[in-house]
């Protein structure tokens, strides 16, 4: 249901909408929106967003995969009225998507200040008390997926941390032991067997950027080198076999070959070198062939660092950019599917209408954020008159009536009476008729004559009224009224 929400909000911004699954605005909002209002408010009219200008023939594109999804919703299950109480499954369902937003919220906050994160996270019983550093480690790990910034899971995790001394006791996640333990915890956490330091190195930096202090790099990149020298091809149990049997010295190349590949993706593609001033193939060979016999017996092969510099020099090592919103990279790919024997959700599939009812609860709110762009509702009136005599105006109405019905629809199929309430009165709203009494009626009655939008809404009210009058309630009879 997640990927599936995913997909119908991306779908309902193309057609105009502009909030997300929790009403929240995910688009700038129009300058001249004077009168729109924050979801938070409650009322019907705080959903009615602004829309983002799309191409006519995509739009309609987009309608049609939207319109099919929610229809698709109503085929193949019964009602949830015809088979009783709420299975086991769904509350598993729908505890695994509340603490998915939880953990967005968290993210919001680690990204300002890494403290607020983690203690909204023990406050919500996310984190165990007192938290470990395993799981501030594991919520690094997984939190590009929920909005971690790269930059701020680099800096924290490069912080050195707080003495606890006997007039002194930081708060744990500020405590050097604590950034040290952790420090090892977050690498640990990646399967390097069968990959080179190159690779590994690579789907490391995928998770996080590195942070300006040298510092901090100094004490990532000495972390990352203590973990991928044990088990890399370039160990002595891999394939390659490059590195020293002593685990000190092993790290210790690890490290200097880390580092000096870093320096060398930076030298390649940074566009303020000059090109005559690069680092060429012999210059990063006479770097790392011979790091002395107190750290490596033999030297690097010639060929092996040639293979590298070939390979940074086509693919450079990116950090921000690819995957630094929580898209997918191939190198992120590459950890997850080495690292999914380990993952266990701890959530059943349950049935089909159950995962339709979570489906329809993350996206009522993007997709009627989208009607209301099709119709292009207007915050003051004279913005918009000329929508009732063009063509694009008449197609918005025809596509924001089928859209509106087959939300409505839906939530009256899948028992979601709250839901259905709510898409309700919002619909009344975007007809102009109930919310407009400090104008004249006249005046009302032009605007509403004018306006196809405002007709299909109302057509739509007193057609779903007639239909579904015992799930109106009372505040939906009174807006009919």
């Amino acid at each position: 249901s997640d990927v599936a929400s995913g997909l119908i909000m991306e779908l309902a911004l193309c057609c105009g909408g502009q909030l997300g699954e929790d009403g929240e605005p995910v688009l700038p909002p129009s300058p001249s929106s004077s009168r729109t209002r924050s979801p938070s408010e409650g009322d019907a009219a705080s959903l009615i967003a602004r829309h983002r200008p799309v191409p006519e023939h995509l739009k309609e594109l987009c309608f049609e995969a939207l319109v099919g999804s929610l229809r698709r919703l109503s085929y193949g299950s019964e009602p949830l009225s015809s088979i009783g109480e709420i299975a086991d499954e769904v509350a598993s369902l729908r505890e695994a998507k509340n603490r998915k937003q939880l953990l967005y919220h968290a993210a919001k906050l680690f990204n300002d200040k890494p403290k607020k994160g983690l203690q909204y996270l023990l406050d919500n019983e996310m984190l165990p008390s007192p938290p470990t550093a395993q799981s501030v480690a594991a919520f690094l790990r997984t939190g590009l997926v929920v909005g971690l910034d790269k930059p701020a899971v680099g800096q924290y995790l490069g912080e050195i941390g707080k003495k606890t001394t006997p007039d002194s006791s930081p708060v744990i996640w500020d405590q050097d032991t604590f950034h040290k333990e952790l420090l090892t915890s977050f690498c640990s956490s990646f399967v390097f067997e069968n990959q080179t330091v190159l690779d590994s190195l690579r789907m490391f930096l995928a998770t996080f950027r590195l942070p300006g202090e040298a510092q901090m790099i100094d004490r990532i990149l000495q972390a990352f080198a203590e973990s991928v020298a044990a088990s890399c091809k370039e160990s002595t149990s891999g394939s390659l076999k490059l590195f020293s049997e002593d685990p000190k010295k092993a790290s210790d190349a690890a490290y200097l070959l880390s580092f000096s590949i870093i320096m060398l993706n930076t030298d390649l593609h940074n566009e303020n070198i000059r090109q005559d001033r690069k680092m060429k193939l012999s210059d990063f060979i006479r770097n790392n062939k011979n790091y002395g016999k107190e750290i490596s017996d033999d030297d690097l092969p010639p060929e092996y660092l040639e293979g590298i510099y070939s390979a940074i020099k086509e693919n450079q090592i990116r950090t921000l950019g690819e995957g630094a919103d929580g898209s997918m990279t191939s190198e992120r790919w590459k950890d997850v599917m080495r690292g999914s024997s380990s993952f266990k959700s701890g959530v059943g599939l349950g049935s089909a209408n159950e995962a339709k009812e979570l489906l329809l609860e993350s996206c009522w709110r993007p997709v009627l954020s989208a009607v209301s762009g099709l119709w292009l509702m207007p915050e003051e009136f004279e913005q918009d008159l000329v929508s009732a005599t063009t063509a694009s105006g008449r197609q918005g109405a025809r596509l924001g009536v089928d859209l509106a019905h087959s939300l409505l629809s839906v939530s009256s199929h899948l028992n979601r009476n709250d839901v259905f309430r709510d898409v309700f009165l919002c619909v009344c709203s975007m007809s102009g008729l109930g919310d407009s009494f400090d104008m004249p009626g006249d005046e009302r009655a032009f605007q509403f004559i004018s306006s196809v939008e405002r007709q299909g809404a109302f057509i739509i009210a007193v057609c779903v009224a007639e239909e579904n009058g015992d799930l109106l309630g009372m505040d939906g009879w009174k807006a009919i009224w």
